[in-house]
């Protein structure tokens, strides 16, 4: 893990001790459980690095590249599933598998050069997905309602998938890249029918990816239901 997602972990434990020293409300909030969460993402990715790797592309054939128009997709549907494990009602550990959706981003010119006036497309998609591990204080405010505080570490598998149109010829290219980055969240549960709960929560993953791929953050918002066993 890193350094930061370490000092993270050592918070929410300070935080879940502080807990423990409060009333308990809930009770029978131990135990397994599992859940599925769907939610929308949005993507920090900096599209100007692509418009660079272009660029730089068609100056190795001696043209250069004018984009006159671009569209970028920076919200996508976004789902999670976890299994977890609260040794009290106030600390847990939790295993997650995590899709952060895809952002698209398509760029339209023309090239001057050796190529001149050449119709110039480049479109592309960056996603990230993958496991996660992560540790969640949480204080039950009555017998239904709880809020919780989630950190833990990422380990997701960023790519890139791009083609680029110059008149009439493509060229496409892939890259992947895994890595762990911070992950950290808020979140509020609500027991509806014994051992069924409803669950909001908001995700932050800080810098996935690489200088490689590009390293970027994001957002995710998400509702789901849980059950303990």
């Amino acid at each position: 893990m890193t350094r930061p997602t370490i000092g993270f972990l050592y918070v929410a434990m300070l935080l879940a001790g502080t807990g423990l020293a409060s009333k308990a409300y809930a009770d029978g909030l131990s135990g397994v459980y599992v859940g599925g969460n769907f939610g929308r993402a949005r993507s920090s990715y900096d599209t100007a690095s692509i418009d660079r790797q272009v660029a730089a592309l068609a100056a190795g054939s001696g043209d250069t590249v004018d984009f006159t128009d671009r569209s970028t997709q920076r919200m996508s549907d976004a789902w999670w599933a976890d299994v977890g494990y609260f040794l009290t009602p106030y600390l847990g550990i939790e295993a997650a598998y995590v899709h952060l959706g895809d952002m698209k981003y398509v760029a339209v010119g023309t090239s001057a050069g050796a190529g001149a006036n050449q119709s110039v497309s480049s479109t592309n998609e960056v996603a990230s997905r993958g496991p996660a591990l992560a540790l969640i204080a949480r204080l039950p405010l009555s017998e239904y309602f709880a809020v919780d505080l989630r950190v833990g570490d990422y380990v997701g598998r960023a790519t890139v998938d791009s083609g680029l149109n110059v008149g009439a010829n493509s060229a496409y290219a892939a890259q992947a890249k895994s890595t762990s980055s911070l992950l950290a969240g808020l979140g509020a549960s609500y027991t509806v029918a014994g051992h069924w709960s409803v669950r909001i929560d908001y995700l932050r993953f800080n810098k996935t990816g690489d200088t490689e791929v590009g390293k970027f953050s994001v957002n995710l918002a998400s509702a789901g239901v849980s059950y303990t066993f």
